[in-house]
């Protein structure tokens, strides 16, 4: 039987995935509908309450933002239904992070976005634990300013005619203070189920044409290096274009259909 998905969000992320979905493009999926706070001007399906999509879909996938999960992991995972996060950026959050054991009974399921490698990565975490594990990016500049940023900072970023660092530490404060540019570090961090040795620099270049993610993790099993580099949505540069065909790709993997082989 078919997967009935709703579609939590319509910006560049969740406009893509409900009219892929809308058009048949995952075999073994069906939209039933998007939950959104404004009404598009031409919406790939039903306009749904959350609860109309609960009582519709058996799956429901994010692709609003951080704030947004909060809002539907206890509503949609008390029903049975599963729920794709987008934002996994939210997973770093102890609010969240704390309770990820107790939830249910639908299953909470995290799309690798952006990035590759994640299932080499959980790999080498399993055997025994990596000892070190850094993620760098390096994004277009202004698309790093943030309202939070003193006219300095901004300054600083926006007239830089260097790659500057903007950001250096931990996981949880990158995701917290970067939630739309840094969900690849929470996608690392998820693959390798921890953050402990984890390490983060953001990178603002004003030469950058693509965003670049470099991963390189060692341990006693192994040494990885991974270089990922990505055109930045042309409606928002925050955002990678292959983010909505990696939500696609973790609905695909989740219908009872053989994958496609043309």
């Amino acid at each position: 039987m078919n997967r009935r998905v709703a579609v939590v969000g319509h910006g560049v992320i969740g406009a893509r995935v409900a009219r892929e979905l809308s058009r048949g493009r995952v075999p073994g999926a069906d939209l039933v509908g998007v939950v959104v706070r404004r009404e598009p001007v031409e919406p790939p399906g039903p306009l749904l309450t959350l609860e109309q999509a609960l009582e519709e879909a058996d799956l429901v996938v994010e692709c609003a933002g951080q704030p947004v999960v909060h809002e539907l992991v206890d509503p949609v995972l008390s029903r049975g239904a599963d729920l794709v996060i987008a934002s996994v950026g939210a997973l770093l959050d102890e609010r969240l992070g704390r309770r990820l054991g107790t939830l249910g009974p639908g299953r909470l399921l995290a799309t690798h976005g952006a990035v590759g490698g994640l299932d080499l990565l959980a790999s080498a975490a399993r055997s025994g634990g990596l000892e070190s594990v850094h993620v760098r990016t390096t994004k277009t500049a202004p698309a790093l300013v943030r309202d939070w940023m003193s006219v300095d900072e901004v300054r600083r970023i926006t007239e830089a005619t260097a790659p500057v660092c903007v950001f250096s530490g931990r996981p949880g404060e990158a995701a917290r203070l970067f939630p739309d540019s840094l969900n690849v570090v929470a996608g690392v961090a998820t693959a390798i189920g921890s953050t402990e040795h984890v390490s983060v620099d953001l990178v603002g270049d004003p030469g950058a044409t693509r965003t670049t993610h470099e991963i390189t993790a060692s341990g006693d099993i192994g040494d990885y290096s991974f270089v990922i580099r990505n055109r930045p949505s042309e409606q928002n540069p925050r955002t990678s274009a292959v983010t909505a065909w990696s939500v696609l790709q973790t609905i695909a993997s989740l219908t009872e259909r053989a994958p496609l082989i043309a």
